[in-house]
């Protein structure tokens, strides 16, 4: 009797597909940035996950956000963490994968308030290996866990070719000029110092009795005062240097002096949040009103500086330092951060959004401090640690320049 034939069956669907396209790779005459969206789209459908996102290890440990699915554009090249920071850089500094059901629940979480990501809290973080060296990290997120082995084993199986396609094209340590807005401050060379909107955490989700809610609410007020009494000390210092007659920001004393933050993060604290997470809230409420334009954005911006500050103190963190000589880099400079840059000897500034929306740049140009912005290629081309020339006169940038070049430059 004659075996039944079998007919071999060909397998599609949305998922095969996007899984083919993977496999075929990026276009190769495309730039790593366009090479990383594309493969993070592709990834988000092949794992089923709203965001996927990879990080690039640049310098000694700074892990960058260079491809992602997910999250706004803007995001890209901003959102900056250390090895061993958050989920993401466990992943790395263990070459392990790194999986939570709850980001919310863990201290170990660093929170952007640009990127909201308590919508997707559930994590899945693996290495990127080039041989047995670290190169950076893939991430999917999803609304809910758990990410099973089957999603683990998936996304190592993707990890290869996105670290053999870092390997070949890294964008540390490209030469570049820019061109931007100066405020008109002269020259300045110096290290770039990339300023992190990173909330630190001291504590995940907890559920507080009254006793504790008091306690908790007593330490986030002492935590808020400490850091306003360092801001006004250096506000202070600002207008001696100054002389009478100064113009500083109106937001920044504005924001200091307003004690509505304080109350509304005790109010989140007394509902049953913790002290973390009340300041992650004002920190992404301040961040969606960013969004917008004009004084209540400019506000905003500052509001998230104040809580990002708090969040390390009160992790008993030390806030962002910068080195004498130090540029500060951001998409939007607070005016905060430029007067803690300037009382810690920073040299100067470059943003990528436009001055208008940097209460920092207007603090910079008082301070006589030199200063670009509207340097929309800023985060495609540089990171922390690089050298740069800037020209705030013509808004020139000139992004790791030569021995040559930097030696014009000082002359």
């Amino acid at each position: 009797m004659d075996s039944p034939r079998v007919t071999a069956q060909v397998v599609g669907g949305p998922r095969v597909e996007a899984a083919l396209k993977f496999a075929a790779g990026a276009d190769p005459a495309g730039s790593l940035a366009d090479s990383l969206k594309y493969l993070c789209e592709l990834l988000a459908e092949v794992a089923a996950s709203p965001v996927a996102s990879v990080y690039v290890l640049e310098g000694k440990d700074d892990l960058v956000l260079r491809g992602n699915h997910g999250f706004p554009e803007r995001a890209i090249g901003e959102v900056r963490l250390q090895v061993g920071q958050g989920i993401t850089g466990t992943a790395v500094e263990t070459l392990r994968p790194v999986t939570v059901d709850d980001a919310g629940l863990t201290a170990q979480f660093a929170y952007f308030p640009q990127l909201a990501e308590e919508r997707f809290p559930a994590f899945l973080a693996v290495p990127l290996l080039a041989g047995a060296r670290p190169c950076g990290a893939l991430v999917l997120q999803r609304e809910m866990g758990p990410f099973t082995q089957a999603d683990v084993l998936l996304a190592l199986a993707c990890a290869r070719p996105l670290a053999a396609l870092l390997g070949a094209e890294r964008t540390h340590g490209a030469q570049a000029q820019l061109t931007g807005e100066g405020n008109g401050c002269g020259k300045t060379l110096g290290m770039v110092h990339v300023l992190s909107r990173a909330l630190a955490r001291r504590e995940g989700r907890v559920r507080l009795d009254a006793e504790s809610r008091a306690k908790a609410i007593a330490q986030l007020t002492a935590d808020f005062v400490a850091e306003k009494d360092e801001l006004r000390e250096l506000l202070s210092r600002a207008r001696l240097a100054l002389g009478k007659g100064a113009h500083l920001p109106v937001e920044l004393e504005t924001v200091i002096e307003d004690e509505r933050v304080v109350e509304r993060a005790c109010e989140h604290v007394e509902a049953g949040l913790s002290p973390s997470q009340a300041l992650e809230r004002i920190a992404a409420e301040s961040a969606r009103t960013l969004a917008g334009h004009g004084p209540l954005a400019r506000r905003a911006l500052e509001v998230e500086a104040l809580a990002s500050a708090v969040a390390h103190r009160h992790a008993g963190l030390s806030p962002d330092r910068v080195r004498r000589g130090e540029l500060l880099v951001a998409v939007q400079l607070p005016a905060i951060a430029a007067l803690r840059g300037w009382g810690q000897g920073a040299g100067g500034a470059l943003c990528a959004g436009p001055a208008a929306e940097s209460p920092g740049i207007s603090l910079c140009t008082a301070l006589g401090l030199p200063a670009v912005s509207g340097l929309r290629a800023l985060f495609e081309r540089v990171g922390s640690g690089e050298k740069v020339a800037v020209d705030a006169a013509s808004g020139q940038v000139l992004i790791n320049p030569s021995a040559t070049d930097a030696a014009a430059f000082r002359r």
